[in-house]
């Protein structure tokens, strides 16, 4: 019986320490997809969805997809670091969750719009401020140049000086 209390006490700290281990574990950071659409469906939207989750996996972030619009609340943005919207088209966001998105942005959230970002929001003008324009048309896809003039940004400092892309290139 002397024995068992000594080995009870470590089996009881070890209990304690897993447990305050897992209530005290740092949660990796989340995103929200969203790729509702009611107008033009981009057929690249799925392996957009999958891109971003492999992203995630790589570094680590979680990812959450949705196109249902009701996850826009407070309440539900509070969770996420970001919200990215993978090619959202038309009307896509009533008020409340309209309200709910710019307070995220408005009190430090992320946003990243993707491709048809936008085409979507056209009479909200918080959000065609926000992306910088509304989507007007596009030629057939096409080979243009890129000049690359900042060398020194994160974003373009592997891109060659000047960078040759076929891409379906935006009218604003």
């Amino acid at each position: 019986m002397i024995a068992s209390q000594p080995i009870r006490n470590i089996f009881l700290f070890i209990l304690l320490f897993t447990c305050f281990s897992f209530a005290f574990k740092k949660k990796e950071p989340a995103v929200l997809v969203f790729s509702k659409t009611n107008g033009y469906r981009h057929k690249s939207i799925p392996a957009g969805i999958e891109a971003i989750k492999n992203l995630g996996q790589t570094n680590k972030f979680s990812v959450d997809a949705t196109e249902d619009s009701l996850a826009f609340t407070r309440e539900n943005l509070a969770k996420y670091k970001a919200v990215i919207f993978l090619s959202p088209t038309m009307d896509v966001l009533g008020e409340s969750q309209q309200t709910a998105l710019e307070n995220f942005i408005q009190k430090g959230g992320g946003f990243v719009g993707i491709h048809a970002a936008t085409d979507c929001e056209y009479n909200w003008p918080w959000y065609v401020k926000m992306v910088g324009a509304s989507f007007l048309s596009h030629p057939d896809q096409q080979v243009a140049k890129i000049i690359v003039t900042d060398k020194n940004n994160i974003a373009t400092k592997h891109l060659p000086d000047i960078w040759e892309r076929k891409d379906e290139w935006y009218n604003f």
